[in-house]
């Protein structure tokens, strides 16, 4: 059987390398030059199940709505945007209630857990070195009524398999401590020894180098523009100049599938969420951190990884917008020298970098078949594509395959959106 996907992003690379090791002929069609070149090129580096909860929490609404005509907010929501989220954005509000919360957040982390055994299994048989680090990572807080929240809600991670640790402000240093300087503002921190950092892009790129070694064909620069349709199933996707044929078609363009899939009358609820990064340089022998952290006031990540320091985080609804503002960066250099001054970060020796997250709805990825014969979609894993690739693609070959998938697939389902009298449309 023949499989054609399009987008070489961490997703589509995951899918086309477990699908070729099932035995499908497979090929990837990506429009840019290069596997992850777009939201998996220089993102925060986190494989991260304890963070699978959706964006969506109850009371999100709050600092969304006054985030407006802020520039430097954590989330941020686009005057601009607004008409076109009303419809998305009131079914995006309608799934933070607390109890479809609490529901999506347990298929993420079932997601997420299974996915991080997935990976170790790939990283087993392909040998990928893309600067992984195990000491999991450190979460900080301010606020003391967000970390007892936090502790609250992680007895949910425990049911499946996540450890957490709750630490004071002097474990918190001790743990790491380039942190010192911000010690007395610290009400404590969560540590989550099971997660992973590394590099994505560096990752993604050898996987998809294995894949072609593999026999998997990749087509670069090579941008679909239609479908050709025939009773109800695909019979080719076309290029400027090509006609793609295959048996089975997968998109995971990300943040691209949603006005892609619109050409074949696939409607998904899926947005983009602008996130940006800078990169520092780090020289060998000066100091650096032990150890990832998320802050959680500003939902931002400083990543130690393999000779740099990637800083990343803030979510931001501006559509399509690939622009880089000086003052949503101004941000993140702020906060990364107001956690540790004495990393010594220049902003002239920062490389800036923005990507957009395909958020869905629900904040839940969705993955499988569509009302389309033939073609299956793999997207909207918002800020957590590394984390959940290796399980979304095991996913998606189970369902080609006819198999019992090793986790329920239904909430992950297209068929989940279809119209219910109590949800708006």
């Amino acid at each position: 059987m023949k499989v054609l996907i399009v987008g070489a992003g961490l997703i589509g690379v995951t899918t086309a390398y477990l699908l070729r090791r099932r035995g499908y002929e497979v090929t990837v069609l990506e429009r840019r030059e290069g596997p992850a070149r777009e939201t998996s090129f220089a993102n925060g580096g986190f494989l991260c199940p304890s963070a699978s909860e959706p964006w969506n929490a109850p009371g999100c609404w709050r600092p969304l709505l006054a985030s407006l005509g802020r520039s430097d907010a954590a989330m941020q929501l686009r005057v601009a945007t607004l008409p076109r989220l009303v419809g998305w954005g009131t079914r995006f509000l309608w799934n933070s209630r607390s109890k479809i919360f609490q529901r999506n957040a347990q298929s993420n982390q079932r997601l997420a857990s299974y996915s991080l055994d997935a990976m170790r299994s790939l990283r087993e048989q392909t040998g990928i070195r893309y600067g992984r680090a195990a000491q999991g990572f450190l979460r900080i807080f301010r606020d003391e009524r967000a970390l007892r929240d936090t502790i609250a809600s992680n007895e949910r991670l425990s049911s499946v398999g996540i450890s957490s640790r709750v630490l004071t402000s002097a474990e918190t240093i001790e743990l790491e401590p380039a942190l010192i300087h911000i010690k007395d503002r610290l009400v404590g921190a969560i540590h989550y020894p099971g997660d992973e950092t590394g590099d994505a892009y560096r990752f993604c790129v050898a996987l998809a180098e294995h894949a072609r070694q593999a026999g998997v064909e990749f087509r670069f620069q090579t941008e679909v523009d239609s479908f050709e349709v025939h009773s109800g199933g695909v019979t080719a996707l076309l290029g400027r100049c090509d006609r793609f044929v295959a048996d089975r078609y997968v998109i995971a363009a990300g943040s691209y599938s949603t006005p892609l899939l619109q050409r074949v009358g696939v409607s998904i609820p899926v947005q983009p969420v602008k996130g940006y990064s800078i990169t520092y340089d780090v020289p060998p022998q000066a100091p650096s951190l032990r150890i990832a952290v998320l802050d959680d006031d500003w939902h931002v990540v400083l990543t130690p990884l393999e000779g740099i320091l990637r800083v990343a985080g803030t979510a931001e609804f501006a559509g399509y917008d690939l622009t880089l503002p000086a003052a949503r960066l101004r941000t993140l250099f702020a906060l990364a020298q107001q956690l540790s001054p004495q990393l010594r970060i220049e902003s002239a020796n920062a490389r800036s970098w923005c990507g957009l997250r395909p958020m869905s709805v629900d904040g839940v990825p969705i993955i499988g078949s569509t009302a389309v014969r033939n073609l299956l979609v793999n997207t909207g894993h918002g800020p957590l594509g590394w984390t959940m690739a290796a399980g979304s693609a095991h996913l998606v070959a189970d369902l080609l395959a006819g198999d019992s998938p090793a986790i329920d697939p239904t909430p992950f389902a297209l068929a989940r959106f279809a119209r219910h009298p109590t949800q708006p449309g």
